[in-house]
């Protein structure tokens, strides 16, 4: 099976664990001819997103991508909003894929992949989403008029031509039926997902990092993931960690720290003999951290290493995001809304008054049911 992702709605990041990561890689390992088109915008530095030149080459797994130049529209603004390729059509006509998966719909070249759908009727179509009110149309003018008229008027020429409509939470599933009129009969759950680890992978990857780290055996490793900016809520993390010295654990801190920030929060982890700054990791040795880890702590934002943690089984400290609560919740999560509830967690953990190994199987069960990326990856198969 031929089969294309299109990443022209939003950014591709690679070395990243993101679902557009990710579901090419599985395709390409379960024997399909897999390609991705994706646009210029990535990481910069792994901090900030900005924009790299138009190429081609092959991502770590395997998959070739070609990165395509924004044909200009007025204003730099508007062309990255706009987002119209050149010889969009073609590039699908020269791979003539069974089928296509595309990443959001928030781009003007969608009307060639219509039309490349309308003229090949036999390929399966299907696009998901992520928009939802947390992280899309945050201000009057994208809601109203980006969300509400521009990407509204794509969706509608979208869907008569899709197989399925695949949200990645209930929240994505009530903001496109509220904004784009897509009817709730073509939506399907599909969710933020990760790899799950064998038996094996998992023993030897939590043994080299708890040794890396010099973890004694009934000592704990938390782990807080990510790109560290204010929204995430480290500091609130490291001062309820902090008041809590009679827990005997380690807090493993991976990612990047914007500058703006960076002297406030390396202060505060300096401050805390048991608190170790690993700086940013790739997609792989995150997974292995995540693998060692006894707790992950996710008490800010959204982010797609929260699904990771619970693939590699582990307990989840998070902030009760409505979409967490209704999709997520196996029994393995422990909800906190400020630094005092983080606080009042991790001293019942200290107390022993939580059973973290009855989250961590509650975890596994929700990797298995729900999360195993290789699953849903089959689905684009059927």
């Amino acid at each position: 099976m031929r089969i294309l992702h299109l990443c022209l709605s939003c950014f591709y990041i690679d070395g990243y664990n993101y679902q557009e990561n990710i579901l090419p890689r599985i395709n390409h390992e379960d024997g399909h001819d897999v390609r991705i088109l994706a646009s210029t915008e990535t990481y910069v530095d792994n901090l900030h997103l900005g924009y790299v030149e138009p190429r081609e080459y092959v991502t770590e797994y395997g998959v070739p991508i070609k990165r395509l130049p924004y044909v200009k529209v007025g204003t730099h603004f508007s062309t990255i909003k706009f987002r119209k390729y050149p010889h969009v059509y073609e590039e699908i006509a020269a791979f003539a894929p069974d089928v296509i998966l595309s990443h959001d719909l928030g781009y003007w070249s969608l009307l060639d992949v219509i039309r490349y759908k309308q003229d090949h009727p036999e390929v399966k179509l299907y696009s998901d989403t992520h928009a939802d009110y947390y992280t899309s149309g945050t201000n009057w003018l994208s809601l109203h008029v980006l969300h509400r008229i521009f990407y509204r008027h794509l969706v509608q020429k979208a869907l008569p031509y899709l197989e399925k409509y695949l949200c990645i939470s209930d929240e994505c599933r009530r903001f496109n039926i509220e904004n784009y009129g897509v009817p709730e009969s073509l939506t399907e759950f599909y969710p933020l997902g990760g790899m799950i680890p064998s038996p094996e992978e998992y023993d030897m990857a939590r043994q080299r990092r708890r040794e890396e780290l010099g973890l004694v055996p009934d000592e704990l490793l938390l782990v807080h993931a990510g790109k560290l900016e204010p929204a995430k809520k480290t500091d609130s993390l490291l001062r309820a960690f902090a008041a809590v010295p009679e827990l005997k654990a380690k807090l493993a801190v991976i990612g990047s720290i914007p500058v703006e920030t960076q002297s406030q929060l390396r202060a505060q982890m300096d401050s805390d003999s048991r608190v170790i700054y690993l700086g940013w990791k790739n997609s792989d040795d995150l997974m292995e951290y995540l693998c060692a880890a006894d707790l992950y702590c996710q008490p800010g934002k959204v982010s797609a290493i929260m699904q990771n943690a619970v693939c590699a089984g582990c307990p989840i400290l998070l902030y009760p995001h409505s979409g967490y609560v209704k999709d997520y919740d196996y029994g393995n999560m422990l909800w906190v809304r400020d630094e005092t509830e983080i606080t009042a967690v991790l001293q019942e953990i200290a107390c022993g008054k939580v059973d973290l190994p009855a989250l961590q199987r509650n975890s596994q069960r929700c990797a298995r049911e729900l999360l195993d990326y290789r699953t849903l990856a089959a689905r684009l198969y059927r």
